[in-house]
C-alpha cells in the first residue's frame, strides 16, 4: 500500500517502460530515494532521470516540457475520479488535489484545476475532456486567468455562457447548504475506495472520514431506513469500512438513547421527543466532551445542548450567550426539564432562592440540575475577572455551553477581547478542577470576518493551541480551518416544508451617482450604503405590509431614514439593533407593524416566524452564511404561513452606457460564496481571491471612476505576448539587430539606472517582450530555473504576503496565489495582476510584505535602491530572497556585508547549479544611509 503504484498511479504511469530493467513502480516506495528513469506522458521522446521522492514531494514534471502536471496526466487523474466527482464536496476535492500536488501545478491546466475544485464545472464537459474530445476545458487551458464566474453573466436569475458561441453551457452558482442534494450512502462509501485517497496523510484522512460520516448522517435524516440498510450491506476498503462502522455505531447509539429522568419537552403542550439529529449531537458530546455544533438556524441546537447536559450527568452547567437569548435559554431549559434550577446574569447565584428553599437547608436543591445562564456582557465589567475566579473556585463546573460562539471570538492577535479572555479562563479553570468537563460551542456562523476568529473559537472549545492554523485570508488557510471545524463537530442545515420566494427589484440610483462618486476610494461601504438607502427608500415603502421585518446590515445614519418614512406612511415601527431592542416584544406580541433590525436579528433570536413571513433587505449582509442565517429567522420551523417572501431592492446606475451596481456585485458575491466565512464554514472553494468589504468597495469605486472618466481604454490595452512570434524571419532579424542577443540585453540593462530603463520600456514595451522571449529560450536548457525554486519554497508554506520584484511573466503569482497573497511588480505588466513601476520606488506602504523575492531581477546600476525598498516594505523578520547567476558575484563577502549594512541578517548563500541563492531576514537595525550594494 506504500508503493509508488498504489499511492500515486498517475506518476507511476510515467515510469519508463524499459530503462529501469525489471524494477517496477510496485517495487519502490512512495518516498524512495532511488534515482530512476521516466518518460514524458505528452512527448515520448522526452526521457530523464530523477529520484522518486523528488517527484512525489515536489510534483516536478518533464524538464524538457518545463511542466509538472501535464494535460494528459490531469486527464488521467480526473478519469480515475470521474465516477465520484459528484459525491465529493468542493472541500474534499480541494484536499485530494492538494494531497496529490495538483494545486501546485504551474502548467496549462492550472485554471481548469482551480475551476474543477469548486465543484461547479459542468459534468458533461468533464466527460468530454476525459474522452479526449473538444470541451470547455480547452478554454481554460488557453486562458490561465479564466474562471467559471468570469465566463458567466446573469441571465434570468441563472448564469449562462458569456461568449456568443455554440456551447450554450449553463453553470449555476453554488446552492445553499440547506438544499444541497442528498447523496446516497452507497455512493459515499464507494467514493472512499478510490486509489487517490492512498496519498492522503493522517489529518487529511481524518477529515475525509468525518466528512463522509456527515454525508451519511444527512442521508439518514432524509431516509433513515435506506441509509442504514445501505451501510450495513456495503463491503469495501479500509476507509469505507471505518466510515460505515462509525456511522452505524453512532446511529444505534442515537436511536437507542433513553431519555433522562424528568424529560418533558413540549410543543403546543404535547411532549415531543428529540429528533434524530438532536440525539446524535447529545451523544457526541457525551462521548467526546469537546464538540462544536455549527448547524443552521432552526436545527434544534438548544435542545440538543440541554439533552447533552443530562447525558453527562452535569450538576452545574454554565451557558454563555447573547443578552437577547438569556430568557430563551431559561424557558427552553425549564420546558425540557421542569425541575431544573436556572439562574441568570449573575456570577453569585443564590441557589436556595432559585429553588424556593427559604430554609437554605438544601432539600429543594436535590430536585434538579443547576444552570447558570450568563450574557456575554457580564464578562466585560470592571470586576468580571474577580467574579469569574471566585465562581470557579467556589463551584465545580461540569458543562460549559458557548452559544453563538462568535460573540466571544478574538478579532486581533494582540487585542483579545476581555469577554473572550475571561470565557477562556473560566473554561481552563473549570477544566483543571474537572478533567471530565464537557464544552459545547454553538453557532450557525462560526466564522464571519476573519480566520483568527475561527481559530480562536476552536481553541476555546478544545482548550488546545492550534498554531498550525494560518489566519491570513488565503484559500488553503480557509480549507485547513474548514477541515478542523468538520472534524470537531456537526453542521446540519435543516429543510422545511414551506416555500420561500426571493424577489429582487431593480432600483435606478442614477440621480445619486455624483454624490457617490464624491465619496472616492477613501470612502467607506457605510457611507455608500447611507446614500443608496435613500435610493431604495421608495421601493421599501411600497413593499411594506403589516408584520414586515426590514433588515439593514449597517445602522448608523440608516435606520432613522427608514423609520421616519414609514411612520409618515402610518406604520408603527420598532427597532432591534445593537443599541435598541425595545421593538421586538411589540412586534411579536403587540401592535408594532414593522421591525427594523440589524445584524443582531441574525443570531440568538426566535419567535419572529410566528408573526412574520415578509423580509425586506435594505443593506445585504457580506457573507452567504450571514444571509442564510438571516433568512432562517423567519424561514424555519414554526412559520405560520405557507410561503415566505424575501424582497431585495438592488440599486444600479447607467453610467456612460455601462451598468454600474454595488448591490448586484454584492448579490453575485453571495451567489458565488466568495467570503472567508463561506470557504471556512461550508467548504466552498472560490476561484479568485477572497476580498474584504473595504477591498470590494475600492474595486467598485475604481470601476465607477473609470466609467466616468472614460479611462476604460487604458485597462483594455493590447496584451503583451511572450514569446514574441518567430514566424516572420525578417521581423526576428529586425529585433535581433535592434536589441542584441540575451547577453547584450543583460549588459545594457545592468549598466542603466532603473528609472532610465523604466521610462524607455514604457515607451516601447517590445524591448521588454523581446528580453523575456530570449529568457524563455535560454532557460529551456537550464537544470535549475530560479523562479521554479521559489515556487517550491512558497508551496511548502502558506499565508504569506509576497512581493515578486521584477516578476517578468508573474509565474510565481500564477502558481501560489491560492496559498499566498502575491503582489507582482515589473516595468511592464504582462498580465492584469502586475503593477507597472520602477521597483526602486514601490507604490506600497511600509511593512506591507512578509517575503520579497528578486529572482534574476537585480538588474540596473542602482540595485542598492531596490534592496532599500525591500527593507522598507518588509515587516520585521520578513524574508528576502535573491537568486542571481554565480558569475555575477565578484565579491560575495562584500555583497553579504552590503546586505547587513542595509538592515538584513544574512542566513545563507547557497550554490544552486549556476546560480547562488541568498536568503536573509530583515533585522531591527536601520539601513545605513551610506550603504552600497555591489556584486
Amino acid at each position: 500500500t506504500n508503493s509508488l503504484a498504489a499511492k500515486d498511479p498517475v506518476l507511476a504511469a510515467q515510469w519508463h517502460p524499459t530503462a529501469n530493467g525489471d524494477l517496477t513502480p510496485e517495487q519502490v516506495t512512495y518516498g524512495s530515494n532511488r534515482k530512476v528513469w521516466w518518460q514524458c506522458p505528452d512527448v515520448s521522446e522526452h526521457e530523464w532521470q530523477a529520484r522518486v521522492n523528488i517527484r512525489t514531494l515536489r510534483k516536478t514534471g518533464c524538464p524538457a516540457c518545463n511542466s509538472g502536471w501535464t494535460i494528459a496526466s490531469i486527464r488521467q487523474f480526473v478519469s480515475s475520479l470521474r465516477n465520484h466527482l459528484s459525491v465529493f464536496e468542493p472541500a474534499e476535492l480541494y484536499l485530494l488535489f492538494q494531497q496529490n500536488g495538483l494545486l501546485q501545478t504551474t502548467g496549462k491546466g492550472r485554471a481548469f484545476v482551480k475551476a474543477l475544485a469548486t465543484g461547479r464545472f459542468p459534468s458533461s464537459e468533464i466527460d468530454k475532456f476525459v474522452a479526449g474530445a473538444p470541451s470547455l476545458v480547452d478554454e481554460f487551458v488557453e486562458d490561465p486567468d479564466l474562471t467559471l464566474e468570469r465566463r458567466m453573466r446573469p441571465v434570468d436569475g441563472g448564469y449562462s455562457d458569456r461568449n456568443d458561441d455554440d456551447l450554450d453551457i449553463l453553470v449555476e452558482p453554488p446552492v445553499t447548504a440547506s438544499v444541497l442534494p442528498i447523496i446516497e450512502t452507497d455512493d459515499v462509501l464507494r467514493s472512499l475506495d478510490s486509489n487517490v485517497l492512498l496519498s492522503a496523510d493522517e489529518e487529511a484522512v481524518a477529515f475525509l472520514i468525518a466528512s463522509a460520516v456527515g454525508k451519511l448522517w444527512k442521508h439518514a435524516l432524509s431516509d433513515e431506513t435506506a441509509a442504514v440498510d445501505q451501510a450495513e450491506a456495503f463491503g469495501g476498503s479500509e476507509y469505507a469500512d471505518r466510515v460505515k462502522v462509525q456511522f452505524l455505531a453512532e446511529h444505534e447509539q442515537a436511536r437507542e438513547l433513553v431519555m433522562p429522568e424528568g424529560y418533558d419537552f413540549r410543543i403546543s403542550d404535547v411532549v415531543t421527543q428529540p429528533n434524530l439529529m438532536q440525539r446524535y449531537v447529545a451523544n457526541l458530546v457525551a462521548d467526546r466532551k469537546r464538540v462544536g455544533n455549527w448547524s443552521g438556524t432552526g436545527a434544534g441546537k438548544t435542545l440538543s445542548a440541554i439533552l447533552a447536559t443530562r447525558l453527562v450527568g452535569a450538576d452545574l452547567t454554565i451557558v454563555c450567550c447573547p443578552n437577547s437569548s438569556v430568557d430563551g435559554w431559561r424557558e427552553e431549559i425549564l420546558n425540557a426539564f421542569p425541575t431544573s434550577l436556572v439562574a441568570t446574569k449573575t456570577f453569585e447565584p443564590d441557589w436556595a432562592e432559585v429553588a424556593g428553599d427559604e430554609t437554605g437547608l438544601g432539600s429543594a436543591l436535590d430536585s434538579g440540575a443547576r444552570y447558570l445562564v450568563l450574557n456575554y456582557e457580564a464578562f466585560q465589567q470592571p470586576n468580571s475577572a474577580e467574579r469569574v475566579r471566585s465562581l470557579t473556585e467556589r463551584e465545580k463546573v461540569d458543562f460549559v455551553v458557548i452559544d453563538e460562539i462568535h460573540f466571544s471570538k478574538q478579532r486581533a492577535a494582540e487585542d483579545m477581547s476581555k469577554r473572550r479572555r475571561l470565557v477562556a479562563s473560566m473554561i481552563a479553570a473549570a477544566g483543571e478542577d474537572n478533567p471530565e468537563l464537557a464544552v459545547l460551542g454553538m453557532s450557525a456562523t462560526p466564522v464571519i470576518n476573519n480566520l483568527r476568529e475561527g481559530k480562536s473559537m476552536i481553541e476555546l472549545i478544545t482548550g488546545v493551541a492550534h498554531d498550525d492554523l494560518g489566519t491570513r485570508a488565503t484559500v488553503p488557510n480557509c480549507m485547513a480551518l474548514h477541515q478542523r471545524l468538520v472534524t470537531l463537530g456537526v453542521r446540519w442545515m435543516p429543510s422545511y416544508e414551506f416555500s420561500s420566494e426571493q424577489i429582487e427589484i431593480p432600483v435606478d440610483c442614477g440621480e445619486f451617482v455624483e454624490e457617490i462618486r464624491a465619496l472616492g476610494q477613501d470612502g467607506t461601504p457605510l457611507a455608500l450604503e447611507q446614500i443608496l438607502t435613500r435610493a431604495r427608500l421608495q421601493t421599501i415603502r411600497e413593499q411594506v405590509q403589516s408584520k414586515t421585518l426590514i433588515y439593514t446590515h449597517y445602522v448608523h445614519g440608516i435606520t432613522r431614514i427608514i423609520q421616519d418614512a414609514l411612520q409618515e406612511d402610518g406604520w408603527k415601527v420598532g427597532l432591534f439593533t445593537g443599541d435598541d431592542k425595545e421593538g421586538l416584544d411589540g412586534f411579536i406580541h403587540g401592535d408594532v407593524d414593522v421591525l427594523i433590525g440589524s445584524s443582531a436579528v441574525g443570531t440568538g433570536l426566535d419567535g419572529l416566524q410566528q408573526v412574520c413571513s415578509r423580509l425586506i433587505v435594505n443593506v445585504l449582509p457580506w457573507t452567504a452564511a450571514e444571509f442564510e442565517q438571516l433568512k432562517g429567522r423567519i424561514y424555519r420551523q414554526g412559520q405560520q404561513d405557507s410561503s415566505v417572501d424575501i424582497i431585495i431592492p438592488l440599486t444600479y446606475a447607467d453610467v456612460d452606457g455601462e451598468r454600474w451596481s454595488w448591490c448586484e456585485s454584492k448579490m453575485q458575491r453571495l451567489h458565488f460564496k466568495k467570503s472567508i466565512a463561506d470557504a471556512a464554514v461550508d467548504g466552498v472553494v472560490p476561484e479568485g481571491h477572497l476580498r474584504t468589504p473595504a477591498q470590494a468597495y475600492k474595486d467598485l469605486m475604481g470601476w465607477l471612476e473609470r466609467l466616468q472618466s472614460g479611462d476604460l481604454s487604458v485597462i483594455s490595452r493590447p496584451k503583451i505576448v511572450i514569446p514574441l512570434p518567430d514566424v516572420d524571419p525578417s521581423d526576428v532579424n529586425r529585433r535581433s539587430r535592434r536589441y542584441g542577443d540575451f547577453s547584450n540585453m543583460n549588459r545594457a540593462w545592468n549598466k542603466s539606472k532603473s528609472s532610465t530603463i523604466h521610462e524607455r520600456l514604457q515607451k516601447n514595451s517590445e524591448e521588454w517582450a523581446q528580453y523575456h522571449t530570449l529568457y524563455r529560450k535560454s532557460r529551456a536548457d537550464w537544470d535549475v530555473v530560479p523562479y521554479e525554486e521559489m515556487i517550491r519554497w512558497c508551496q511548502e508554506r502558506t499565508g504569506y504576503v509576497i512581493a515578486d520584484l521584477g516578476c517578468g511573466e508573474a509565474q510565481i503569482a500564477e502558481a501560489v496565489s491560492d496559498r499566498h497573497t502575491v503582489q507582482s511588480f515589473d516595468h511592464i505588466a504582462a498580465t492584469d495582476g502586475v503593477t507597472e513601476c520602477d521597483i526602486a520606488h514601490l507604490p506600497v506602504d511600509n511593512e506591507t510584505f512578509d517575503v520579497a523575492i528578486f529572482s534574476l531581477s537585480l538588474m540596473g546600476a542602482n540595485i542598492t535602491d531596490y534592496v532599500r525598498e525591500a527593507n522598507r516594505t518588509l515587516r520585521l523578520d520578513g524574508h528576502l530572497h535573491i537568486i542571481e547567476a554565480t558569475s555575477r558575484f565578484k565579491d560575495q563577502k562584500g555583497f553579504l556585508s552590503g546586505l547587513r549594512a542595509l538592515g538584513f541578517d544574512v542566513i545563507e548563500a547557497v550554490p544552486m547549479w549556476k546560480f547562488t541563492h541568498v536568503r536573509a531576514i530583515k533585522s531591527g537595525r536601520q539601513p545605513r544611509p551610506d550603504a552600497v550594494l555591489r556584486f
